[in-house]
Parts: C-alpha cells; sequence; structure tokens
C-alpha cells in the first residue's frame, strides 16, 4: 500500500471510530505515519506514492488499533512534544498538554535568561515544565518534585535525554521534603479536577493517572495546600505560577488574596480562558 492510500485509510478508520472531524483525523494520521516512518510532514507530501514495508505497515496499524480503543496517540508513541522539546511519556504521568505551555510562557516573559534563579516545579510529573525551564535558563538551579516514584523515573529518563545539568529531583508529597530553601519562583500544575465533573467521562482520560487529575474538595485540595504553603518556600518578592481549571479563577485569586500575595494576576491561554493565576509574596 502507497502512503497516500494508507493515509486516506486511516483517516476513515478514526473518523468513524473516534468521531474525529476530518481536520482532526488528518492531524492524527500524519503523526502516525511520521512516528513510525521517522519522517517529517514535507517527506510525506512529497512521497505520497511511496510504497509502504509490511513490517511497517503493520506498526502502523497496531497504532491505529490502540488509537481506536481511545488510547492517546502519546501513550502510543510512548514520546510527546512540550514546548518545542520531545518527552518520555507512559500512564504514569499526564501529557503534557499545550495549555501549559502558558506557565512556560509567564516565567520566560517575566525573569532574564542569564539570571542564577531557584526554581521548584511542583507535582512534575514527566518534568516537562521544570526541564523546558531549565533549557531556557541555563543558569538556574530547578527542583523539580513528584509524590510518584513512577512519575520520577520519567523525569530524570529526561533530564538524561536532554542532557540538562541545572535539575534534580526528589520525591515529596508537595513541600513535606522539599529542603529548606527559598526559590524566586515556584510552578505547578496540579490536579484540580473535581470527581464529579463530567469531562472525566472523557475515554482517553481513563489512560491517565487519575491521582493526577482528581483532588478532593471540589477540586481545590491541592491548589490550596500550594498557595497556603508556598509563602514560606519564597524568596522575598518570589512568584508562585499555578495552573487551574477553566472555572476556578475566582476562587483561585481569592485563595491568593487569602494568603497574603500581591500583583495578583489572572492569565489567559491560546482561546481566552483564564488557566493560570501568579502572585507575589508581600516583602
Amino acid at each position: 500500500m502507497i502512503i497516500k492510500e494508507l493515509s486516506l485509510r486511516i483517516r476513515k478508520l478514526l473518523s468513524e471510530n473516534l468521531g474525529l472531524n476530518l481536520r482532526e483525523a488528518e492531524i492524527e494520521s500524519r503523526f502516525i505515519l511520521e512516528h513510525i516512518l521517522k519522517v517529517n510532514h514535507h517527506y510525506l507530501i512529497k512521497n505520497y506514492e511511496q510504497l509502504v514495508e509490511v513490517n511497517k505497515l503493520k506498526q502502523i496499524m497496531k497504532c491505529v488499533s490502540d488509537r481506536m480503543s481511545h488510547k492517546p496517540l502519546a501513550y502510543i508513541f510512548k514520546e510527546w512534544k512540550f514546548y518545542d522539546m520531545e518527552f518520555h511519556i507512559n500512564s504514569n504521568v499526564l501529557i503534557p498538554r499545550q495549555d501549559t505551555e502558558l506557565l512556560v510562557d509567564l516565567i520566560i516573559e517575566k525573569y532574564d535568561k542569564q539570571r542564577k534563579i531557584d526554581i521548584l516545579d511542583l507535582g512534575t510529573g514527566s518534568g516537562a515544565i521544570g526541564i523546558v525551564l531549565g533549557n531556557k535558563f541555563k543558569n538556574a538551579n530547578i527542583l523539580l518534585s513528584d509524590i510518584s516514584l513512577n512519575a520520577i523515573d520519567i523525569a530524570k529518563k529526561n533530564i538524561l535525554r536532554h542532557k540538562l545539568r541545572n535539575i534534580s529531583v526528589i520525591q515529596s508529597d508537595w513541600f513535606t521534603k522539599i529542603p529548606k530553601k527559598k526559590f524566586e519562583v515556584i510552578v505547578s500544575n496540579p490536579p484540580y479536577i473535581d470527581k464529579s465533573d463530567e469531562h472525566l467521562k472523557d475515554k482517553a482520560l481513563i489512560y491517565e493517572p487519575q491521582e493526577a487529575l482528581i483532588s478532593k474538595q471540589e477540586g481545590y485540595a491541592d491548589i490550596i495546600e500550594i498557595i497556603k504553603i508556598s509563602p514560606k518556600f519564597l524568596k522575598p518578592n518570589g512568584t508562585l505560577y499555578i495552573e487551574h481549571g477553566y472555572n476556578q479563577h475566582k476562587k483561585v485569586h481569592q485563595l491568593f488574596l487569602d494568603n497574603n500575595f500581591i500583583k495578583i494576576e489572572k492569565n489567559e491561554d491560546l482561546n481566552g480562558i483564564i488557566r493560570a493565576t501568579s502572585g507575589k509574596i508581600k516583602i
């Protein structure tokens, strides 16, 4: 089968079995072909009449079969891109999402990349946020933490993958084992979904670690703990950046106020939805 015919077949299968629109099916088909054939988009277009080897065809159709069971491509590929960097991924960590790139953007905009700063990435998962920051801020000292040893293993693999020497990792239930030091920046994408949230019915989410998605107290328990304790670990004028749900910004803003944060900023994602809040501690 040639690439063009195979691409059309994959699009049809994904569209019919997952309910994807034609554009979504085309994108996912391209991702699968690029991943298995180890080529880029330009190559696919230029070589649409090329015959696909039998062994590659089997691998491609296995990917398609897995995807039709609603398994996310990131877990099928065992890697995913975040902020133009590739990361090892498995079902022990959340898939890095484009929405979370907002946190990285905010920090990059506020700090001089040559500055030597201390950054804490709480609940790091795959390490995506902290590792991108480590790559951007070469002189920074960055600490990644997560309660999950499995997640820490993935984060360590990603640090090695990107050959970064300014990052360390620690197992910690939020701040319980964080060294008694201060940070200019604390950043976190914690669990913030309420267990009764309709979004959890998405069949793809069953593949992701539920403990990294769901939080008690209607989704606010972990956010509350982070906002409450962060001031003890921030340097004078230090800033906390936290991602939250699309409908949580008002309560999160009040939590920042209640815990003596100032210069509180609400930050919108590409769709104009407030998905991150930041604030500085009083000096």
